[in-house]
């Protein structure tokens, strides 16, 4: 063998003992499958489970067709519990099996702040079944006796003018709608 080419095989040999070395030395800094963290989707669907549940909240001003209002409580009631469940789940995975999944910090953090939303939620559902019937409200089909009241240009006007109008000197009858907002104040 030349000395050429000697020098070639030495320079061959050292590179690939130096690299061979190096990626001896960073083996251990290689995270392996076996010991990488999976990401914890119980966690995940949690929280996407209780936004939507959240969200359900705005139903109402879409005005849905009946029975859907009178069932639309529970679903906002429903909703967020399964999430809060799976959250619960997902904290128990991270807490128990830390070095599989991960989500120690996060998702005690949405936990909690889910958990205060949920306790909202029931406060509120239970606090509007608590809204007094009103007893001196005018029933459906009842005659109401005549008042007066002003009018939005501050004139006033009683219900019985409201009922009746005059078209070519007969008088006519006019459907009037009132509206009672009910208060609880």
């Amino acid at each position: 063998m030349s000395a050429p080419d000697r020098k070639i095989s030495q320079r061959r040999r050292w590179v690939q003992d130096t690299f061979a070395g190096t990626l001896r030395s960073m083996a251990d800094t290689f995270i392996s499958p076996a010991t990488q963290r999976r990401t914890n989707f119980v966690l995940w669907y949690g929280l996407l489970i209780t936004l939507v549940g959240i969200g359900t909240e705005f139903l109402y001003f879409l005005r849905p067709p009946q029975p859907i209002p009178h069932v639309l409580p529970w679903i906002n009631l429903l909703v967020p519990a399964v999430g809060l469940i799976c959250l619960f789940l997902g904290l128990v995975r991270a807490f128990g099996q830390s070095r599989v999944y991960g989500g120690k910090i996060w998702g005690s953090v949405v936990t909690a702040l889910a958990l205060l939303l949920f306790g909202g939620n029931v406060i509120l559902f239970r606090n509007t079944r608590d809204v007094p019937k009103s007893a001196g409200a005018p029933q459906v089909g009842q005659r109401l006796p005549d008042f007066t009241l002003p009018d939005s240009s501050g004139q006033l006007i009683s219900l019985s003018q409201l009922f009746w109008s005059t078209t070519a000197g007969r008088p006519q009858p006019k459907a009037v709608l009132l509206v009672f907002y009910r208060g609880y104040w």
